[in-house]
């Protein structure tokens, strides 16, 4: 996916789709979540997976779309390479890490969405939620975000931070992904002295019966 320049653009309100109205952003078919010291990463394609790996010998796990579950081998000339799947992810596992990491680090995963009770749906929306908060701006990508009086088109997540996080009133402001999932931002605090992350947003997951005009 081509990375474009950011740029903000102020439309009237506009009515909102659906959830499932769209394809969703263009993506290749090779792309991974891989776990690192149980931290949830996405990881666009095979060659980024493995130059990642050469710098960190704590990746766990690494999972392909299908749930399919790959090793890292070394070659004879002792270069890291992704070997075929040994075998299938446990989903139920796989449930309660999510839930444990998302708990634990809820600014690293800021997207809360009602998780399906179907394993492949589960793991879509979480390839899904990781791929919005890793990827910046991607050909194919918007985010919409209505507040009272207009409709906001950004084209990544960074953007709708940056633009929420400076936002004095957030009750009535509503953000759809690329995906068209419909959110409700919420600014937290994480209870610490420390400045890094100390305020940031989780964006929480409604549907459009729950939402005026949508």
């Amino acid at each position: 996916m081509g990375i474009l320049r950011a740029t903000r653009v102020l439309i009237p309100a506009l009515p909102w789709s659906a959830v499932g109205d769209g394809a969703g952003p263009a993506r290749g078919d090779t792309d991974f979540i891989v776990m690192n010291g149980g931290i949830f990463e996405y990881t666009p394609s095979p060659e980024s997976l493995v130059g990642d790996a050469e710098y960190d010998a704590r990746t766990e796990v690494i999972i392909d779309r299908a749930g399919s579950r790959y090793p890292l081998l070394r070659d004879k000339h002792g270069n890291l390479k992704l070997a075929p799947p040994s075998g299938t992810a446990d989903i139920g596992w796989l449930r309660e890490a999510w839930e444990t990491a998302q708990q634990k680090e809820p600014w690293r995963y800021p997207l809360e969405r009602v998780m399906p009770d179907s394993d492949a749906e589960f793991l879509a929306s979480l390839f899904e939620m990781l791929e919005e908060t890793a990827t910046g701006a991607a050909e194919g990508w918007t985010w919409k975000v209505r507040q009272p009086g207009r409709t906001l088109h950004l084209q990544s997540l960074d953007e709708v931070n940056e633009l929420l996080l400076k936002a004095r009133d957030l009750p009535d402001t509503i953000v759809q992904d690329p995906y068209q999932h419909l959110y409700r931002p919420h600014r937290m605090l994480t209870g610490t002295l420390a400045l890094t992350h100390r305020h940031y947003l989780v964006y929480r997951e409604e549907f459009p019966e729950q939402i005026p005009d949508t």
